[in-house]
């Protein structure tokens, strides 16, 4: 998997997972018609679904790489370092939802710029393979320009 595709597959997952979430609190339906929780819950369970398909259909792909590379000895050939692994990239989808989940959570009590921070330094250093100190430079730019833009220019507060 692209560190694109974990990234944005992270940001859906915690999207449809909050949105699950929301739409529990909502009635289902009533006495003749769809309720307010309708919609929301069948996309959101939707949605998880086509992320675990996306997620499972990357280790089958991995797994059938490697058989294919090995010439199905399962053991790996010369050529085999060549096969992306696809098992990793879900593992690191695992890491981006919770990185984003986590970073969500915190903004409702320190506000936003620290976890969105903190949350740009681990995207850039551990899945994109950036050097930590360019991480955290890049991180500190474009945390400059978020203030910018949205406390100075637009005066929105961003605790």
């Amino acid at each position: 998997m692209k560190i694109s595709e974990i990234i944005l597959l992270g940001g859906l997952s915690v999207f449809s997972g909050s949105l699950l979430w929301g739409s529990l609190d909502m009635p289902y339906s009533t006495d003749t018609t769809f309720g307010p929780g309708f919609i929301p819950l069948n996309v959101s369970i939707a949605l998880l679904a086509l992320i675990a398909g996306v997620a499972i259909q990357a280790v089958v792909r991995s797994k059938r790489d490697v058989a294919v590379s090995s010439g199905g000895t399962g053991e790996p050939a010369d050529d085999a370092q060549d096969v992306v692994p696809q098992t990793l990239g879900v593992l690191m989808l695992g890491g981006a939802i919770a990185s984003i989940a986590i970073c969500i959570y915190a903004m409702s009590y320190i506000g936003v710029m620290i976890p969105l921070g903190v949350l740009l330094v681990i995207l850039s250093w551990r899945f994109s393979g950036h050097g930590f100190f360019k991480s955290v430079a890049i991180s500190l730019i474009v945390l400059a320009v978020i203030y910018l833009i949205f406390s100075v220019w637009l005066r929105i507060p961003l605790h």
